[in-house]
């Protein structure tokens, strides 16, 4: 079986270039630690759809599991003001933990 972001890549290499798909690159990458591949995939996301929340959030997740901090606040900011304005509560709560967390860091 191939692995999930190698079929994913093929994807994307095929001309099949959307939110769901960028978001699914960045969020794998992510969880491979993989953070300048997730960040390049997460960005093209939010230029897709500027109001997925969740991608907001992976991009400030990642930026706080890279260690920048500034960048991380930003995006997760962003990810609380998106999903707030769309009702999605639990990326608001996600989001205010490493907005937290960022705070601790600091």
């Amino acid at each position: 079986m191939i692995p999930l972001i190698e079929r994913l890549e093929n994807m994307l290499a095929a001309g099949n270039d959307n939110l769901l798909l960028r978001y699914s690159l960045g969020k794998a990458y992510a969880e491979k630690e993989s953070y300048d591949e997730a960040i390049t995939h997460l960005e093209q996301a939010v230029i897709f759809d500027p109001l997925h929340s969740s991608s907001w959030f992976w991009l400030g997740r990642i930026h706080y599991e890279h260690g920048k901090l500034d960048e991380a606040e930003e995006k997760l900011t962003k990810a609380v003001e998106v999903a707030s304005e769309k009702g999605d509560i639990q990326t608001v709560k996600m989001a205010q933990v490493f907005l937290r967390r960022v705070a601790k860091a600091r």
